[in-house]
């Protein structure tokens, strides 16, 4: 059985990652490997213990299937500067994994024969050394030519992945929902760090502190839901607390007295599904956080 040559333009943590883990399972042949630089290129492949260094488009070699791994704004440029080069051939597969583009943004290759889709891993790719460990049981949202998705389907599958389907229409809200909850979590995590050091305590205390808490809270969240795992002034109704803390920091830190409000509002609607605070408590509040 032919194994499908898998070349990749814009190899970076994710592509690396995949990219192991596909040669690892005997899934792709990995073909030609272009990133900005030789060295990154080749820090790519050293990584995958697979592939060779294309020093430029025209140096790709026969592929199969194209990944497209750049940053979000260089997909659509990248796309037409591959079609360009003349590499794409009918029924080659063009892929991203871009959780905020759809698939659509790869319409130059369709229009010269190929077959479009985005998978987008839901992860957080921070270490691909890491990440090759625990991929297995990642979700992986799909969309895209449905003989693209059939080929793109099992070589996913196979490296543990659980792949459900994407409506195109609505991705940028998907991937909005992703990145409140990871990349948001640690902007909220600095805040919470910087308040800290605030009121005297040092980082390295702080990171000791919140650890525990964090994942504690997280745990409670996937284990009670939302409104269970609700604890804290505003689950119980204390509007004098919440008043001090909002005065607190909007004498410090008017953005963060802004930040606290919104997700004030938000834990005030949690709080009121517990049905523990009084109504009275929770108007006062939403008051105060208006």
């Amino acid at each position: 059985m032919t194994v499908a040559v898998l070349s990749m333009i814009g190899c970076g943590k994710v592509g690396k990652t995949l990219g192991y883990l596909w040669h690892q399972h005997g899934i792709f042949r990995l073909g030609g490997v272009l990133n900005r630089s030789l060295a990154s290129s080749q820090a790519a492949v050293d990584f995958m213990q697979a592939g060779t260094v294309a020093p430029s488009l025209q140096a790709l070699p026969a592929t199969d299937v194209f990944l497209l791994g750049c940053a979000d704004n260089d997909l659509a440029a990248c796309c037409e500067q591959l079609v360009a080069s003349g590499k794409v051939r009918t029924g080659n597969i063009v892929l991203h994994c871009s959780g905020a583009l759809s698939s659509a943004v790869l319409a130059p290759a369709k229009a010269v024969g190929a077959l479009i889709a985005s998978v987008h891993p839901v992860k957080s790719f921070a270490d691909p050394a890491q990440a090759i460990g625990d991929f297995a049981g990642t979700f992986c949202g799909m969309e895209g030519d449905i003989a693209a998705l059939e080929v793109l389907q099992p070589a996913f599958t196979r490296i543990g992945a659980n792949l459900f389907p994407l409506n195109a229409q609505t991705k940028t809200l998907y991937h909005t929902a992703s990145v409140m909850a990871c990349n948001y979590l640690v902007a909220l995590q600095e805040v919470s760090l910087q308040t800290f050091a605030q009121a005297g305590v040092e980082r390295e205390l702080a990171m000791q502190i919140l650890q525990p808490i964090v994942q504690g809270t997280a745990a409670n969240i996937f284990r009670l839901g939302t409104a269970q795992a609700l604890t804290g002034p505003i689950a119980r109704g204390d509007d004098s607390v919440v008043a001090k803390q909002l005065q607190a920091l909007a004498q410090w830190q008017p953005d963060y007295a802004q930040l606290y409000r919104l997700l004030g509002k938000t834990a005030c609607e949690l709080s009121a599904q517990q049905g523990h605070a009084s109504e009275q408590s929770l108007a006062a509040i939403r008051a105060l956080l208006s």
